[in-house]
């Protein structure tokens, strides 16, 4: 497997990976602002931000959405992060989430930001794993019953 930067050649394939998965998302990225092509393009388009793209024999497996230095304050955020379910178990993610960790880190950022929902327990447990930590809960801020969950995993020397 390669784990590639992204570039505006991949807008396409990037597109239909995340449509691929828009309705495991709350709410899906498709009924966001912008839209599944206004996210890429915005992402892609930045000084500061783009993918990081997982490949298997050319066929993109996950992808990881990043926002390198959030705020402008040594902060990096996670955007996107998901991998195609027929190769899930794989470590996909670990290892997308090790090659962001290692290239914000070169950069000086000290930590990394990701937010999820309450009813999506998988993505809860695999950041736990990845060594993020809940910082706070959003109570019923994306519908009643459904919070938003705030992560974050310290990067920085010393941590």
């Amino acid at each position: 497997m390669e784990i590639r930067e992204a570039d505006a050649s991949d807008f396409g394939e990037i597109r239909r990976f995340m449509e691929l998965v828009d309705h495991e998302f709350f709410p899906p990225l498709s009924a966001r602002s912008g839209g599944i092509p206004g996210r890429i393009s915005s992402c892609l388009a930045g000084t500061d931000s783009n993918y990081l793209i997982a490949e298997l024999n050319g066929t993109m497996v996950g992808a990881l959405g990043y926002l390198e230095n959030r705020n402008g304050i040594g902060e990096a955020y996670t955007s996107f992060l998901a991998v195609s379910p027929n190769h899930r178990g794989q470590d996909i993610a670990r290892k997308l989430d090790a090659v962001l960790t290692q290239k914000l880190q070169d950069a000086g950022i000290s930590s990394i930001n990701v937010t999820t929902w309450s009813t999506n327990p998988g993505a809860y447990e695999m950041y736990r794993k990845l060594g993020y930590s809940c910082t706070q809960t959003l109570k019923d801020h994306r519908d009643v019953g459904v919070d938003t969950i705030i992560f974050r995993k310290n990067i920085g020397p010393g941590d």
